[in-house]
């Protein structure tokens, strides 16, 4: 089972499953792919595993609050502290008093400003989560804060037609761990070239972000084990009379009625509002997008790299042959929903997989053997439906549970050549 989205969750229960999963370390029922800092990953992990009750009097005149809630506490030395803080936009005057809490390492800021980050810029900060910033808010990062920085996360606003313009050129001159994005624009389709000097980087996620182009900046970054773009450019469909692109697609979430667990909620009309993409029927369009070889990811020489996920994109080509020698860590791989074509490798069969989706693709041959073998894994989920080309038997899986929610392993397609 693949945990890492739940590192961004604000739900208890949510981490309450994390632990009871990873109580021992990694293992087939704990997969994070790499995150060994959960602290640094998710801004709620610290709040909602801090201890309770009053911190000590030295933070406590500078933030009279009990730990719990927007600020987050640990003990250190034998004395309670302020480690994080969350400021609403009507606090950001309130930035400057931060430099008085002297174990202050996170702080998430709602509406960011480049008044409120410059207010930050003194603070040696290791994790800043920026909800809805404005598209100059970032050019205020300065030293010491850009230096001390190994976690970004950007959350831009969603209520809205087009997502905020965020350039990244300003993040250069970090050494950044962890980047995660959602719901921007990053300027100039891609990654500055200015990141080639991120070379610790470990995870990049980066969905409906309005990518098209390779992320050439990471390219040789053999520090990256988990890199997430999937779904560039997604939209309500009342979005698709504003926008300057043609050859959109339904989203498959949104032809198999996999957005929500209930039928109903499922197969539901759009309510109209901007943000409702997420959870009601959506597009997905070319212009921002991932429209070129997925061969070119393959190129970039992540030879440590584990999970890769560029589902709902426009990616063509084939699968490398050499996929294994490029990628020999490989665990999780989601292509599905795009325009990629051609024989699947025998090299995937070889891989560590616990996820492994190419459906709703134009692959063709015969699927060999030691792909339908990963049916023989029990916690594997397999995806090869919605390949009409596809030829081949596959094995008794009357053991296996973990096909992709809400369909079948294999096709029900008039046309399919796949039989049981």
């Amino acid at each position: 089972m693949d945990l890492e989205d739940l590192l961004f969750s604000e739900n208890e229960d949510d981490w309450q499953h994390i632990h009871y999963n990873c109580a021992h370390g990694e293992s087939s029922s704990c997969r994070t792919f790499g995150v060994e800092h959960w602290n640094l990953t998710s801004f709620w992990y610290n709040v909602i595993t801090s201890p309770q009750g009053e911190p000590d009097p030295e933070d406590f005149a500078v933030v009279p609050e009990r730990c719990g809630g927007r600020i987050a506490c640990r003990r250190i030395k034998g004395r309670l502290r302020i480690v994080t803080m969350h400021l609403a936009e009507d606090e950001h005057h309130l930035t400057w008093k931060l430099q008085k809490l002297p174990h202050l390492f996170a702080v998430a800021l709602d509406g960011a400003t480049k008044k409120a980050i410059r207010g930050l810029s003194s603070l040696k900060l290791q994790l800043l989560c920026l909800e809805y910033p404005e598209a100059s808010a970032l050019k205020a990062l300065r030293q010491p804060l850009l230096g001390s920085l190994r976690s970004l996360q950007i959350h831009g606003r969603q209520d809205q037609l087009r997502w905020t313009a965020i350039d990244l050129r300003a993040v250069c001159g970090a050494d950044l761990m962890y980047f995660h994005a959602f719901a921007i624009n990053v300027v100039g389709g891609t990654l500055p070239d200015c990141w080639r000097t991120m070379r610790n980087l470990r995870t990049f996620y980066c969905s409906t972000c309005m990518m098209h182009l390779p992320p050439t900046a990471l390219r040789g970054l053999t520090s990256l084990t988990s890199f997430v773009a999937f779904r560039q450019w997604e939209m309500i469909p009342c979005a698709l009379q504003h926008v300057n692109s043609s050859n959109c697609k339904v989203s498959w979430e949104t032809l198999h009625g996999t957005k929500s667990n209930d039928v109903e909620e499922a197969m539901r009309d759009s309510t109209g509002e901007w943000s409702d993409f997420q959870e009601g029927p959506s597009f997905i369009c070319p212009a921002a997008s991932y429209s070129f070889a997925f061969e070119e990811f393959v190129k970039l020489g992540w030879s440590n790299i584990r999970k890769v996920w560029l589902d709902g994109n426009f990616l063509t080509g084939t699968i490398p042959a050499n996929i294994k020698e490029a990628w020999p860590k490989l665990e999780s791989l989601d292509l599905y929903d795009n325009s990629m074509e051609g024989p699947i490798p025998e090299a995937l069969g070889q891989l560590p997989f616990v996820k492994l989706q190419l459906q709703g693709n134009r692959f063709s041959g015969k699927v060999p053997k030691a792909v339908m073998d990963l049916t023989k894994r029990p916690d594997i989920i397999l995806g090869l439906q919605e390949n009409p080309e596809l030829e081949g038997c596959a094995p008794d899986v009357g053991h296996w549970k973990n096909g992709i929610p809400g369909n079948k392993l294999l096709d029900s397609h008039p046309d399919s050549k796949m039989r049981w």
